[in-house]
């Protein structure tokens, strides 16, 4: 049965600093971090900081392949249980977990994870979960992914080969919330399945994480002390796409609307920064510039993705599916109750703004109803303006449940991208950003969170994030073009976007805090 460690009225831990300490007891590369921003009017299933640590699996999906790596012991255990269809390949990625992966499948890659979630369920991990989240994968699936669900075109140059899906099962996940931590450990399952160096070694691992949780991490992480340390002021940033391309795409994607082919699509641009500042510092000043309720910092031996998300991708919580979609922002927030609240009333009554929301509405209840039952689909919460640290959006939700004959991850796949990374008509949109875009976008637009070994999922959509790729930098951002768009306003939304990110790569630490 999976271990659970409480710890109730404890003092306040910082999720990061808490991260940044346990590095000190992992293997590199065995940690990854869900950080989510306290919120005392959020959903308690969902507000809560979530710590991977000690990889036992890794899947990684890649042009229609799919590697799987495990540890010792698990890795042969696997191999004979799933049976996989390739036996001989070229090339592999490099994980933390394994030098190389147990198992190899052309067959598609929804497929592929269903029946490691099941297997793993089944066999292994077969009593019921204390609560939901106490154990899955955490990770990324990339924009790129939609073909694997969709037949759309895929011209775009892949220039930094990273995967379209990563995720990882870790053998202890850590909850922290506000006065209260838990950990789930699956070391009791595990017996048998492991070589008993590796099971030595999580034993060791899982006693000096209950001795950190005893002792408190209030003070400030040498990680991040010597991160300060090697960080420098110099940063080189380029646009790679020009502006002048950037523009002529939309004044064709113009040419699409007034075709009648799409009403909105969005078109991204990506930026490249020198990373001379440390990915610590960086993510640290992000999170603390701008609290969000889904923020990330997941490392790999060959790329980093940090970032702060404001928005929900897809919810599932036994087989109930919820969308958030945000669209509509007001102009910052007020300095006194009464200009909060004049503000929100101006979002409120934009039509242009309502006109938006209530297409991305739309769009959640078309996705939602490919994948639940008839009639089902409903939206218990239409246009709330919601307040966030620098401004209001506005806010709608979308439930369904689920079929049967529906798995999470075809669910994941089914509900993005999310139409504020995409457009509308969603596939029509799609098609038209393979052919104006020259890069694959990678992580951006995609989602990132936790399945679960139940089937549940809280995942968010990736925006406002970077990407760190052989000493390098990846800022993307996108703008929503429409009929009566200028280019030139829409580069520089685009510029406006990304500025506050770069505004942090490049900030000198002279003026760190």
């Amino acid at each position: 049965m999976m271990q659970n460690f409480k710890y109730e009225e404890t003092l306040e831990i910082d999720p990061f600093y808490f991260y940044l300490h346990s590095l000190e007891i992992v293997p590199p590369f065995h940690a990854y971090l869900l950080d989510a921003a306290y919120d005392k009017q959020a959903d308690t299933r969902f507000s809560r900081s979530i710590l991977g640590l000690m990889p036992l699996i890794e899947v990684i999906v890649k042009d229609g392949k799919t590697f799987i790596y495990a540890k010792t012991g698990l890795a042969e255990w696997l191999a004979q249980e799933l049976q996989p269809n390739v036996i001989e390949f070229e090339g592999s990625f490099v994980s933390a977990v394994a030098e190389k992966p147990c198992a190899v499948f052309t067959d598609n890659p929804l497929e592929v994870l269903e029946r490691l979630r099941l297997l793993l369920r089944q066999k292994i991990f077969t009593e019921n979960q204390p609560i939901p989240f106490s154990a899955g994968f955490l990770g990324y699936i990339g924009y790129d992914s939609v073909h694997y669900l969709e037949k759309l075109p895929k011209t775009t140059l892949d220039d930094r080969a990273l995967p379209d899906i990563r995720l990882q099962l870790h053998a202890f996940t850590i909850h922290l919330q506000v006065n209260r931590l838990q950990m789930f450990s699956l070391l009791p399952e595990l017996r048998g399945y492991l070589s008993k160096e590796n099971m030595l070694l999580l034993e060791s691992v899982q006693m000096q994480v209950l001795n950190l949780l005893d002792q408190g991490t209030s003070e400030e992480p040498r990680r991040l002390k010597e991160a300060a340390a090697a960080s420098q002021d110099t940063v080189d940033i380029e646009d790679e796409v020009s502006a002048e391309t950037f523009m002529g795409n939309v004044e064709r994607a113009r040419e699409y609307i007034r075709a009648g082919d799409i009403f909105q699509v969005v078109l991204s641009k990506r930026m490249k920064a020198s990373a001379t500042l440390h990915p610590y510092i960086a993510y640290d000043r992000l999170r603390k510039l701008n609290p969000s309720p889904y923020m990330f910092m997941s490392e790999y031996p060959d790329m980093r993705l940090f970032g702060a998300s404001p928005e929900v991708q897809l919810r599932v919580v036994d087989g109930l599916a919820e969308m958030k979609p945000i669209a509509g922002t007001s102009k910052g927030r007020g300095k006194s109750a009464a200009e909060d609240q004049a503000l929100a009333e101006q979002l409120l009554n934009d039509e242009k703004e309502r006109a938006e929301h209530l297409m991305l509405v739309d769009l959640c209840r078309n996705d939602l109803g490919r994948v639940c039952t008839i009639g089902s689909v409903h939206v218990p919460d239409f246009m709330v303006v919601e307040p966030y640290s620098h401004l209001f959006h506005l806010v709608s939700t979308v439930r369904g449940q689920l079929r049967e004959d529906v798995s999470v991850f075809t669910a994941l796949l089914a509900t993005f991208p999310a139409g504020t990374l995409s457009g509308a008509p969603k596939i029509r949109a799609m098609e038209i950003i393979d052919e104006l875009e020259t890069l694959r976008r990678g992580p951006y637009g995609g989602l990132l969170g936790m399945v679960d070994l139940d089937a549940n999922a809280n995942t968010a959509i990736i925006i406002r994030s970077v990407v760190e790729k052989n000493q390098a930098y990846y800022v993307q951002v996108g703008a929503g073009i429409v009929m009566d768009s200028v280019a030139e306003q829409e580069w520089q939304e685009c510029n406006r976007k990304a500025g506050a990110i770069l505004d942090i790569l490049s900030q000198p630490m002279a003026t760190q805090k």
